[in-house]
């Protein structure tokens, strides 16, 4: 694609850019696929036999102690399938139940005396949590992604397979097990062939996007990524993200995270149907939202109570504020693929397994250390928003649905919760800087008044003490999971009692029609990432 041409296409509209034409493009069906998810989740048995064993007792003491530091939320289930054919040992199924995760392994009869298939199991899903992901839940974003039939995600699973027996320091093991490593190892050899083709697909993709960006760079600075967020311009920031993102590398989980996200950024709820939330602003850039139509300085934004912030992945980078954004590229290299140090737990991180678990990695990794983050992180509680906030801190009106709960997170008692990339000016309840309101005692009250002003100003006199009420009790209701939840999964039922419904059915839809349904109204508490996602 010529600069011309793109340039043509991008002015053809003067207030609009065009809409992304990578999401809908499966790189997958471009490619054959050596194995299927069924095979990758399969431990076929063994002749290595001993006493019988009770599986649905020992298993889960195994593969479900403390580790990361937090008692996990999962559950594994064992379970045993009298009709399944003695050649196969287990079967590994990952699900959601009424909000639980859920690892159900079924198991033959003769799968309680194989001693080798016991053992490959127990490696298997026991380093997904310990050696080779940031995260236990990482399976569960994996799977999905599996059974969308990702190329890459099927690609790590048959590499996690061929590693199993690498971590079982036993050369008997070994020899015994020759013929499954030799096969796996086949299986790695036909993704490594097939990968050239599914590469040259993506780069096809990313060079159509590297022109378009090219363009979007260099346009004017009303044009420009902050400017559009400075004056509130919600479709026309997405619509410049989409042209940023990159598409083409996503796994599914991924894509649909982003398109659900875009589409709700568009067309949030109304303010009183928002939750308030806090984040503490030490050391934030804090950008100043256009007045009147007039460019502020910070000071006078902070006074006007008209400042929005931005995510260190743009404001600690250089160029113009559209060039930017390709960080969202390049920090495939620099931050999804860093190890996630955990002291303790022997992980190392590693390149080619996390490429198809993105985002629990990156949000893994934002709690140890947000640093080229992406995201931007919120806590309902505001004791601990001031503790990374004292000299400066925010309150924040936001729509829920784009606040996802950080399931990975190694520090669960910080109620973490993450958004991409910025806040609208919108979304400021109130700001409080020490320097600019030095005679200030109570940081929470003062937030609260200037949020009721706020909401005064915005929705007319007599208004805003109602809206904050308001607010107040949604967000009472959709945090009130995370008191009975420290740490991995968030539970909670709408109160219809459908939430895992609602979101059950949401998954395998085309993106326009998922978008559309998660934009309606919803009564729902909160709930993470991987539950909104699955199906």
């Amino acid at each position: 694609m010529s600069a011309l041409l793109v340039f043509t296409l991008f002015t053809s509209s003067c207030s609009t850019f065009f809409q992304s034409q990578y999401t809908d493009r499966s790189i997958a069906n471009e490619v054959e696929l050596p194995v299927t998810l069924d095979e990758t989740m399969t431990i076929k048995s063994s002749t290595y036999t001993g006493p019988e064993m009770d599986l649905a007792k020992s298993l889960p003491e195994i593969l479900a102690p403390k580790k990361f530091g937090i008692q996990l939320q999962i559950d594994y289930q064992v379970i045993e399938d009298p009709k399944m054919s003695n050649d196969i040992a287990f079967k590994i199924v990952p699900t959601i139940e009424k909000q639980k995760y859920v690892v159900k392994i079924f198991h033959s009869v003769s799968a309680k005396t194989d001693l080798d298939a016991i053992t490959e199991l127990k490696t298997l899903l026991f380093m997904d949590g310990k050696t080779n992901f940031a995260s236990p839940y990482s399976l569960f974003e994996l799977y999905y992604n599996a059974k969308e039939k990702d190329f890459s995600a099927l690609q790590v699973l048959a590499k996690l397979r061929a590693l199993t027996f690498t971590k079982v320091a036993d050369p008997e093991f070994v020899n015994r097990n020759k013929e499954s490593i030799d096969y796996w190892g086949q299986v790695n050899e036909e993704f490594e062939k097939q990968e050239r083709i599914y590469t040259k697909s993506k780069k096809i993709d990313a060079d159509e996007r590297r022109a378009v960006m090219d363009v979007l760079d260099k346009v004017s600075e009303d044009q420009q990524f902050r400017t559009l967020i400075a004056k509130n311009d919600r479709k026309g920031a997405a619509k410049l993200l989409r042209q940023y993102l990159p598409w083409e590398e996503m796994p599914p989980f991924e894509k649909l995270f982003w398109e659900n996200h875009l589409s709700i950024i568009e067309n949030p709820l109304p303010l009183e149907e928002r939750v308030l939330i806090y984040r503490g602003l030490d050391g934030d850039a804090i950008q100043a939202a256009e007045g009147a139509g007039k460019k502020l300085t910070t000071e006078e934004a902070i006074k006007k109570q008209n400042v929005f912030i931005m995510s260190s992945i743009l404001t600690k980078n250089q160029g113009s504020w559209n060039r930017r954004l390709r960080s969202l590229t390049s920090m495939y290299d620099k931050f999804i693929n860093n190890d996630v140090m955990n002291p303790g737990t022997g992980y190392t991180g590693s390149t080619e397994l996390t490429k198809a678990v993105r985002i629990t990695n990156m949000f893994a990794k934002h709690s140890i250390d947000p640093s080229g983050s992406p995201f931007l992180s919120y806590t309902p509680m505001f004791y601990i928003a001031k503790q990374f906030g004292n000299q400066r801190s925010g309150a924040y009106f936001i729509d829920p649905r784009i606040l996802y709960y950080n399931y990975a997170s190694k520090y669960p008692t910080e109620y973490e919760f993450l958004s991409p990339l910025m806040s609208f000016p919108d979304e400021l309840a109130a700001v409080y800087d020490a320097d600019i309101y030095p005679d200030i005692e109570d940081q929470a009250e003062f937030l609260k008044k200037k949020a009721i002003a706020k909401l005064e100003k915005t929705l007319g006199a007599g208004k805003g003490a109602k809206a904050f009420e308001l607010i107040e009790e949604n967000s009472k209701k959709y945090f009130a999971p995370l008191q009975k939840a420290r740490g991995g999964a968030v539970q909670g039922i709408g109160p219809d009692g459908k939430l895992t419904n609602f979101f059950k059915k949401t998954l395998g839809m085309p993106a326009a029609e998922v978008s559309n349904l998660k934009t309606g109204k919803t009564n729902t508490s909160c709930t993470d990432l991987i539950q909104l996602f699955w199906k």
